[in-house]
């Protein structure tokens, strides 16, 4: 991914500024709540699916259960755990209403534009976590981390089977020594802490490397173990589908239909308003899916979890590369890439290929950072527009010859037409036909402590009084607003889990043992013992990732390492060790 970003000017919204008197506080985030409409097209969405433009009903409604802001990986998740249970628990006694709200269309926004990877952070930051929370919370998010591996593939199996949803062989590729040496370290304590999650990994020094991997004389090695890779668009879209025809009556979704606020119970109306361009609606409860847009709509987030963009790439597999990499793994799409660049970068690149038609390698990150914000003036113009940066489009497109050397990559792969792509408006490919096919940028968030943030959001934060006077129902928590959000460039190794955390606390049973749900991870406990505890949202941790956010502002502490923190830690004590702070 590329360098370091700037924090953004600070919103000015505290928790001392909320009063009860008040149901709204103003949207003071630097950047508007909407997402923009994003004008490069996503290689993943293309064709769209049938419900890239759904609207449930020509009649907007006045009224739901539960509102669900955002239809990406976490709304999926949400919306599934949510109405499987409820109709599991209640059957058909009065299930619950759930309108889904998207300002764009359909799985638009990071998942339908990110690189495809369910490939945990690990070893790259479990040491730095044991330090910081202890042994038991570290290990409880590497657990949590690797449980992904094995409930997203379930549930492709079961509902998503063109997802293309894989186990792959992930290989972190080292081009600089000391960086690959602190690795390697890292990797040890790993190892000895968590002996059977990391029984997988196996390292590759020099020439065995890059014979093996089919990489550049420029690599000094590698770390490889299991992960796995999907089509995010297609896992997505598949899901919602799915709901729409088992729930026809009690889940809606309208696409292009953003939330513009949310207003709070009045004397006369008991519920939360949540106001849209089609029409208002009442609800007991609002659920934030929206990622690095949720501090639109609750200000004193955008304190603390911040948007980057990044640029991602459809390319065609060099001639020699296509035959290497289907010799070495039996098939295409079996084997996936994170490059590490030197500690000057403080960032990475990754890489998955598809399995099916012209094998095309999926390739993201940029050499350059890249902030939706900047550190005095909130969103530039510039920014504003959705396009690519040109420097970091540059590195995308032409970084892929150096990491696999020109040997490796041999000749330009050329254009094959492909009966399954629909022809563009004008009955061509909307694929261009050189290495290239096609280029495009996504939003992804930064938490400034590194967690997301799951939970009800405390009035204080939000701004808004929660609904009261309601009847209390027995089949949900009281109302309120909920969050899942902040995931730092690892949405596919914690949304899905996160956001059925989420559902669960929204039913009343984050205390149950005996809610059965996929995924051997949570077999008899509650969510409290399975969701790491510093991912969940209060008050308290807010004012503490405020602080980290006024001293990144003023430069007390190290920038946020854009997109995926956690891989990105194997550069800090080499950092720190260059810039005379102490051994690694």
């Amino acid at each position: 991914m590329g360098n370091c970003v700037s924090l953004h000017q600070q919103t000015g919204i505290t928790p001392e500024r909320y009063s009860e008197k008040r149901s709204v506080i103003p949207d003071l985030s630097p950047c508007p709540a909407v997402p923009i409409n994003e004008p490069t097209q996503s290689f993943w969405t293309y064709p769209p699916s049938s419900i890239a433009t759904h609207t449930s009903r020509d009649t907007f409604p006045t009224h739901a259960d539960i509102v669900i802001i955002g239809s990406g990986i976490t709304g999926a998740s949400f919306a599934r755990t949510l109405l499987d249970i409820d109709q599991e628990r209640h059957g058909g006694t009065g299930p619950v209403s759930v309108v889904m709200l998207e300002a764009q269309e359909t799985c638009s926004g990071a998942t339908g534009r990110n690189g495809g990877h369910i490939n945990p952070p690990l070893y790259h930051d479990y040491e730095d976590l044991k330090q910081r929370l202890g042994s038991s919370s570290a290990q409880q998010i590497m657990r949590f981390r690797l449980a992904h591996l094995q409930v997203l593939p379930e549930v492709a199996e079961a509902e998503a089977d063109n997802a293309d949803c894989r186990e792959v062989e992930a290989v972190d590729v080292y081009f600089d020594e000391t960086v690959f040496a602190e690795a390697k370290r890292k990797l040890s304590i790993y190892k000895a802490d968590m002996p059977q999650e990391a029984k997988t990994y196996h390292v590759w020094e020099g020439v065995e490397a890059r014979n093996k991997f089919s990489l550049s004389p420029l690599a000094v090695g590698c770390i490889a173990t299991r992960a796995g890779a999907i089509h995010p668009y297609r896992f997505v879209t598949s899901i919602l589908s799915r709901l729409l025809e088992d729930y026809p009556k009690h889940f809606q979704l309208f696409t292009q239909t953003p939330c513009t606020s949310i207003t709070g119970p009045s004397p006369t109306n008991p519920f939360y308003y949540v106001n849209t361009p089609c029409g208002q609606l009442t609800t007991s409860h609002v659920v934030h899916l929206t990622n690095a847009y949720v501090g639109g709509l609750i200000p004193c987030l955008s304190d603390v979890v911040y948007r980057v963009r990044e640029t991602m790439s459809a390319q065609r597999p060099g001639t020699g590369l296509r035959s290497k990499v289907a010799d070495d793994v039996k098939d295409h799409g079996g084997r996936s890439y994170v490059f590490f660049d030197s500690p000057g970068t403080k960032g990475f690149d990754y890489l998955t290929q598809l399995p099916n038609g012209e094998h095309e390698l999926m390739f993201g990150g940029g050499l350059e950072a890249v902030s939706e914000v900047d550190a005095g003036g909130g969103c530039s113009p510039a920014k504003g527009t959705g396009m690519y940066d040109v420097h970091s489009a540059v590195h995308v497109s032409g970084a892929l010859p150096v990491y696999f050397g020109a040997a490796n990559w041999g000749a330009e792969g050329v254009a094959v037409e492909d009966a399954d792509t629909p022809a563009g408006d004008h009955g061509q490919s909307p694929w261009a036909a050189g290495r290239v096919k096609a280029l495009w940028s996504g939003v992804l968030s930064v938490s400034v402590d590194e967690f997301p943030w799951v939970g009800r959001v405390p009035p204080a934060l939000s701004g808004r009084l929660p609904p009261r006077g309601l009847k209390q129902s027995q089949r949900m928590a009281a109302s309120g607003e909920w969050v899942a959000a902040g995931y730092s460039g690892e949405g596919m190794v914690h949304a899905w889990l996160c956001a059925q955390a989420l559902a669960l606390m929204v039913l009343g049973l984050d205390a149950a043992r005996d809610v059965e749900i996929e995924g051997r991870y949570r077999a008899g406990q509650s969510v409290d013992e399975w969701l790491p505890g510093c991912y969940r949202i209060s008050e308290m941790r807010w004012k503490h990732a405020r602080q980290i956010s006024k001293d990144l502002k003023d430069g007390k502490i190290g920038a946020v390492v854009r997109g995926g923190t956690g891989k990105a830690k194997v550069y800090k004590s080499v950092i720190d060790l260059r810039s005379g702070r102490g051994e690694p």
